[in-house]
């Protein structure tokens, strides 16, 4: 079981990582040259990802209890 502390650490990364996704698809929608409008659209992919994953495990977590 989480503590509150980790719990809001959590909650924290998750936050984070869904404002990164929304820069980089700011600046990928913004950007002339296609190769750097690719990596920024890699990079929000990867800031989804990581915050589908986590909030996956957290609430099967949360089921568990």
């Amino acid at each position: 079981m989480l503590s509150s502390k980790e719990l809001m650490h959590l909650e924290d990364f998750l936050s984070m990582e869904q404002t990164c996704a929304k820069t980089m698809n700011y600046f990928a929608s913004n950007v002339q040259d296609t190769q750097i409008k690719q990596v920024f659209q890699q990079i929000a992919q990867k800031n989804q990802q990581n915050f589908q994953t986590m909030s996956k495990h957290l609430n099967a977590g949360q089921n568990l209890q």
